[in-house]
C-alpha cells in the first residue's frame, strides 16, 4: 500500500466516524428538544393548576365564610377577667437552662411583671352569653 492510499483510507475512516458522531449528536439534540418541550407543557399545566388552587384558596378564605364557620363549629367566647392569672402561676420546665434563667430573673433587682386585665370586671361579658354584633 502506498502512502497516499493509507492517507486516503484514514481520511475515509475518519470522515465515517465523524459522520456517525454528527448523526448521534443530531438525534441526541432532537431527544433533548422533545424533553424541553414536554417540560414546558408540564410547567404550563402546573401554572394553570396553581392559578386554580390560588383562586380556590382565596374563595375558601373569605372573612365572611371563615367567621360563619367559626361561629358554627367553634364555641369561642371572650376571655373573662377571672381567667387571667399572674405570670408567677406558670410552672417552670425541668430543663436546666430554663431554671437558670428563672433563677437569674428572681435574683434581679427589678420587681416581677404583673398582668392587668384589659377590661374591667363591670365591662366583662359572662362566659355563656354572646354580645350581638
Amino acid at each position: 500500500m502506498t502512502r497516499a492510499g493509507v492517507i486516503f483510507g484514514g481520511a475515509v475512516v475518519l470522515s465515517a466516524l465523524l459522520s456517525i458522531g454528527v448523526y448521534a449528536m443530531k438525534y441526541e439534540v432532537e431527544r433533548l428538544n422533545a424533553k424541553v418541550a414536554e417540560l414546558g407543557r408540564t410547567l404550563q399545566r402546573q401554572g394553570q393548576t396553581l392559578q386554580v388552587l390560588e383562586a380556590e384558596w382565596s374563595f375558601l378564605n373569605r372573612p365572611d365564610r371563615l367567621s360563619e364557620l367559626t361561629a358554627r363549629h367553634l364555641e369561642l367566647r371572650p376571655v373573662a377577667v377571672r381567667q387571667l392569672g399572674a405570670l408567677e402561676a406558670i410552672p417552670l420546665r425541668s430543663d436546666g437552662r430554663v431554671q437558670d434563667a428563672a433563677l437569674a430573673a428572681t435574683q434581679s433587682r427589678e420587681p416581677p411583671l404583673r398582668l392587668t386585665p384589659a377590661v374591667s370586671p363591670a365591662q366583662a361579658t359572662p362566659a355563656g352569653k354572646r354580645e350581638a354584633p
